[in-house]
């Protein structure tokens, strides 16, 4: 099940991550100061803490996030009624409530499509719901380990079973050498007048098994029917298979350390 309080307490590297993509776009972000949206919002902090200052005073946001308990724990803890609220939004829906189309002036977006498993849908949302000359920033994990360890155990045959659907094809630039050209075309052919679109590389240091994994497992919906001993089974797989992936490791005072690396994408892209 989807723990919204284990996320807000460690998603310390996407938070990270992305305050410096809103720095590097902090020019563009001041000048928007009207109706906002932030894709894969989770528990609200990000959107509260990082994006909401970022922003013009005048500006509105609504967080929205597929996962009733994550907007419902959004709600209580961060909503601001002059400036914030939460809605629940599957961002690749092919039915797109009608309050949203045309109705905002910027779309933001981070460590959340590459959830995806239909993201022209996802981005064609996004272009629908833009007002013209309405701008997105997306931030996408590109390629990762721990994907590559997910995809391996969803397909699992003790964890299979238990897998969604919309879990089975996630990650879609995983391991792709044009990635940067893929996300690039794709903005393009759906309308979209592309300002910037980068592949980086980027490091995340520390213990995996204490950050990252259990930010992971904080929103995965394979848990939703999955027995509590399975569930251990899983988690404690996935921290074992990804730490075996890990290359760079230290030793010090009797822990391990690790340095990861993994690719990312950043769009800035125009609805013209």
């Amino acid at each position: 099940m989807v723990d919204p309080n284990q996320y807000n307490n460690t998603n310390i590297l996407q938070k990270c991550k992305i305050q410096f993509v809103i720095e590097e776009f902090k020019d563009y972000l001041a000048d928007v100061c009207g109706k906002c949206m932030d894709i894969g919002c989770g528990s609200g902090n990000v959107t509260k803490e990082i994006l909401l200052p970022a922003l013009g005073s005048a500006a509105q946001i609504i967080g929205t996030d597929i996962s009733k308990n994550m907007i419902e724990y959004a709600k209580k803890t961060f909503n601001d009624e002059k400036r914030l609220q939460f809605e629940v939004l599957d961002i690749q829906t092919k039915s797109l409530p009608e309050k949203y189309i045309c109705e905002f002036d910027h779309v933001f977006s981070s460590h959340t499509l590459q959830w995806c498993n239909n993201i022209r849908q996802a981005l064609t949302n996004i272009y629908e719901m833009l007002r013209y000359n309405g701008t997105t920033l997306l931030y996408i994990i590109a390629s990762h380990n721990v994907y590559d360890v997910l995809n391996t155990l969803i397909h699992d045959i003790r964890f299979a079973q238990y897998a969604p659907d919309n879990m089975k094809t996630i990650a879609p630039f995983q391991n792709r050498s044009n990635a940067r050209n893929e996300l690039t075309e794709l903005l393009q052919s759906i309308g979209f007048k592309v300002h910037h679109c980068s592949l980086r590389e980027a490091t995340s240091s520390g213990k995996p098994e204490i950050f990252l994994i259990e930010s992971i497992t904080s929103i995965l919906t394979i848990f939703d029917n999955m027995p509590e001993s399975v569930i251990k089974e899983f988690k404690n797989s996935l921290a074992s298979e990804y730490f075996k992936r890990i290359t760079y490791k230290l030793t010090c005072e009797n822990q391990e350390f690790t340095l990861d690396t993994y690719t990312f994408l950043v769009a800035y892209a125009q609805k013209m």
